[in-house]
């Protein structure tokens, strides 16, 4: 699909993980905003579906098959873009997998899955995409990361490690390049009702809990806007006094394992942790009630 040939060239933007969760959301504000977009993920068809939808809607965007654990896609979904758009003036981060089971039954592959997925993807994205940037004096860069990094979110070792790793990273190269007009921004994210790996893993077990501490997709989308279009260093997506609630885990280390026991949060992952790792181990052991923080659908 050729770029657009008006008088002022449409910007484009690539997003990682694009299929699913809080990515079609992502996708849809970006489109409003006129931006051409390259949408990347490993599922094609609910990819080509959203990418149809788009450019029903009068958009200009293309899906390609990109699986961030496989470091030669890396360079292939940029030179895709630029050789279908021109250069990539917005990359959001958005990819990520969590595997949400006992650290010490992973093995170093799997860690190092989800390490190369949520964290070194994104980096060498960004680096990959920063000297036209650079050249052209212009670029935005949004990572979008997690409270789990700053809240001691239950069995989250290795996903915890790289969305921290994804606030550092986002503040050093703003600082690094904000000069020559290129800047980076991180989007910390809470629990998200209704999408996002959270809400897979609720779906996969027939589970619910309570959404009085979520967030809608929505407000995920307006803040990747928000911080292209304001140039925000962090912003901070959850109910309430956000900033303030992940001011306080990173002065007081336990109030965020203090409020995973109170609000549940710690039986219904160690539920989940359990039956994972049942899976793993081909046992069919299966018993929420014993979480009382857990109840089925239906």
């Amino acid at each position: 699909m050729a770029a657009n040939a008006s008088h002022q060239p449409r910007r484009t933007a690539i997003l990682t993980g694009a299929s699913h969760g809080i990515g079609p959301t992502i996708a849809r504000a970006l489109a409003e905003r006129s931006l051409n977009l390259v949408l990347a993920a490993r599922t094609m068809p609910e990819l080509e579906q959203l990418a149809g939808e788009l450019c029903q809607g009068g958009a200009q965007a293309i899906a390609v098959r990109t699986d961030l654990g496989e470091p030669g896609d890396l360079p292939a979904v940029v030179a895709r873009a630029e050789h279908e758009f021109g250069p990539v003036d917005v990359l959001v981060n958005n990819a990520a997998i969590e595997l949400q089971r006992r650290f010490h039954t992973l093995t170093a592959e799997e860690v190092e899955r989800v390490l190369r997925v949520d964290l070194l993807a994104p980096i060498e994205l960004s680096r990959l995409v920063l000297p036209q940037m650079l050249e052209r004096g212009s670029g935005r860069i949004v990572n979008i990361s997690s409270l789990a990094g700053r809240n001691g979110f239950p069995f989250t070792e290795a996903y915890a490690a790289a969305k921290d790793g994804l606030i550092a990273f986002s503040r050093v190269i703003r600082s690094d390049y904000r000069s020559s007009g290129v800047s980076a921004s991180a989007i910390v994210v809470g629990a998200v009702n209704g999408a996002g790996i959270g809400q897979r893993t609720l779906d996969e077990f027939g589970l619910k809990t309570s959404t009085a501490f979520t967030v809608t997709p929505d407000k995920v989308a307006k803040a990747v806007v928000r911080a292209i279009e304001k140039d925000k260093a962090e912003i901070v997506v959850m109910p309430g006094p956000g900033r303030l609630l992940k001011a306080l885990m990173d002065l007081f280390p336990g109030f965020g394992p203090t409020m995973n026991r109170l609000s549940g949060a710690e039986k219904l992952m160690g539920f989940v942790a359990d039956q994972r790792e049942s899976r793993v181990e081909g046992r069919t052991d299966s018993a929420p009630n014993r979480h009382s923080a857990v109840t089925r659908r239906g």
